[in-house]
């Protein structure tokens, strides 16, 4: 059986397989010169790697398929036979064929090993949560008081987890005396007349799946500490020698074009220009190469975000065939290179919007005058810094304040995750803009039109009313006033909601009268 068996030659060439090659015929009819079945030597004690090899070879002989065992026997009769013809060579090792693994049962509910290579040198995982596998696998105990797990059990934003540190921490709401005594709402007070407890409003959505409000905590918690890490550096336009500030808002201006165009997402053009930001805060960029890193970083924004990207022949094109595709290709590969890859970690003001927005009923018109607040940091540099979080909630903010809301209870200072104190900086910024003359025509037009409620048009008008063009407000030393305000064009508007009712009524009154005489009438004139 064993003769039948050719035998390779050697992997490797050397002194150490001299003695494989002697021993091994030059064609096939002199194979039967080697026995069939040559009886082993008496085993020496050796420590070679061939003695334990054999040994585990021997323990798993019978699990093997027959082809690996017969390829083991020929190989153990040539080594057989070499340590009979020479001693020195018992320990060598013999590669002339390669060595099978004998099959062995395995378990099939056996979890399969994997071993994960640690990160190489200055780069941090994502997340340093464990996996949720064997949580789910572990066994549960049942409460006393409940039938569900305690696993099960929803916990949102009211609920905090055991291990919550940070700003889960700093959202709790202090204790208030329910035996407090009411406070008269005067012209002169600054009254919130919002809930003193902040409600759960992620409890309703426990049995939504699309909702996550068992998670809802944890994931706010990890974008707010994960927006640092892809900042862009405030002053990196010191280090570029031909680009200015004005070059930026120029090339940002043009993409909300481009991006209004091809009907994007909110997020895509938010994360265009963080690439963007990100991208001159480490590279050098002539003025004529500026305008490619905007198309290219657009471009991985909507591979990233959209369902459905824009092709490349679509770039060139509406640049005026400016560029070629593979100086958009290339551009595109030298930006991920740059960024080391690093796309997913961006929270957009959009997502920290829409979670204000929820704590404000989801009312319309502050979200869209939001929305364009928020959108001023792609065309004003001094917020290229600003924690997109901060950029949403301060946009919240000055928009409610705007359309007569100047109350901030602890309802939106939870869900936007800032108190009033922290938003008067970066809404000043943003009211700075606002009442600058008009410089990016592109931005202004969007949200003055018919679509968006023409909020820039309006926001506009409430800053000019209230400040010269050009100013510097001191938000500080004017929100008093701005409450006040706010607080009679309330009174004013609730006031005209009243007389409308009851002028409705009045009017159903006297129809209702009409009607009833008209009918008298018809039964005389019968």
């Amino acid at each position: 059986m064993a003769s039948r068996i050719p035998i390779r030659r050697g992997r490797t060439a050397g002194a150490e397989n001299d003695n494989v090659v002697s021993a091994r015929p030059t064609h096939a009819p002199s194979r039967a010169k080697i026995p069939a079945r040559a009886a082993p030597l008496a085993p020496r004690p050796t420590t070679s790697k061939v003695a334990v090899a054999s040994s585990k070879t021997k323990a798993t002989e019978d699990d093997a398929p027959s082809s690996a065992k017969r390829k083991r026997q020929a190989l153990q009769e040539v080594t057989d036979l070499n340590r009979g013809r020479d001693s020195k060579t018992e320990a060598r090792k013999i590669i002339g064929l390669p060595k099978k693994a004998a099959t062995r049962p395995q378990d099939e509910n056996a979890r399969p090993q994997v071993s994960v290579p640690p990160p190489p040198a200055g780069v941090r995982r994502l997340s340093s949560r464990q996996s949720l596998i064997p949580v789910r696998q572990r066994m549960v105990d049942l409460d006393a008081d409940d039938e569900e797990p305690v696993s099960k059990r929803p916990r949102t934003s009211s609920v905090e987890p055991e291990d919550a540190v940070g700003a889960a921490d700093a959202l709790a709401p202090e204790d208030v005396s329910e035996n407090a005594p009411a406070v008269d709402e005067g012209p002169d007070e600054d009254v919130d007349t919002d809930s003193e407890e902040w409600e759960d409003l992620d409890a309703a959505d426990f049995d939504d799946p699309a909702m996550v409000s068992e998670y809802v905590a944890d994931i706010q918690v990890y974008l707010k500490a994960s927006e640092l890490h892809t900042l862009p550096n405030a002053h990196y336009m010191s280090a570029q020698t031909d680009l200015t500030w004005g070059m930026r808002a120029l090339l940002n201006d043009w993409l909300i074009q481009v991006h209004t165009r091809f009907h994007l997402l909110p997020e895509t053009l938010f994360l265009a220009v963080n690439l963007t930001d990100r991208f001159l805060s480490h590279r050098l960029v002539s003025p004529d190469k500026l305008q490619l890193v905007g198309m290219s970083a657009l471009l991985l924004a909507s591979k990233f975000e959209e369902t459905i990207a824009p092709a490349i022949i679509n770039f060139v094109h509406i640049s005026d065939n400016a560029y070629t595709e593979d100086e958009m290709r290339a551009a595109e590969k030298h930006m991920l290179r740059a960024l080391e890859w690093d796309l997913s970690r961006y929270p957009s003001p959009v997502h920290f919007l829409r979670r204000a927005s929820k704590a404000d009923g989801y009312a319309p018109a502050p979200r869209a005058l939001a929305k364009y607040l928020a959108e001023i940091v792609i065309v004003e540099h001094r917020l290229v810094a600003t924690p997109p979080s901060l950029l949403a909630a301060a946009a919240m903010w000055l928009a409610r304040l705007a359309l007569g809301e100047g109350r901030w209870g602890k309802m939106m200072a939870h869900y936007a995750m800032y108190e009033e104190e922290e938003l008067l900086e970066t809404a000043g910024w943003m009211l700075r803009y606002v009442l600058k003359p008009v410089e990016h025509e592109s931005f202004y037009k969007k949200w003055a039109s018919k679509r968006n409620m023409k909020v820039s048009v309006y926001m506009r008008q409430w800053a000019l009313a209230r400040w010269d063009e050009g100013t510097r407000p001191n938000l500080v030393k004017d929100l008093p006033g701005l409450k006040l305000e706010a607080r009679e064009a309330q009174k004013t508007a609730i006031k005209a909601l009243e007389a409308e009712k009851q002028l409705a009524a009045a009017e159903g009154e006297s129809g209702s009268e009409t009607e009833a005489e008209a009918e008298g009438e018809g039964e005389a004139e019968c």
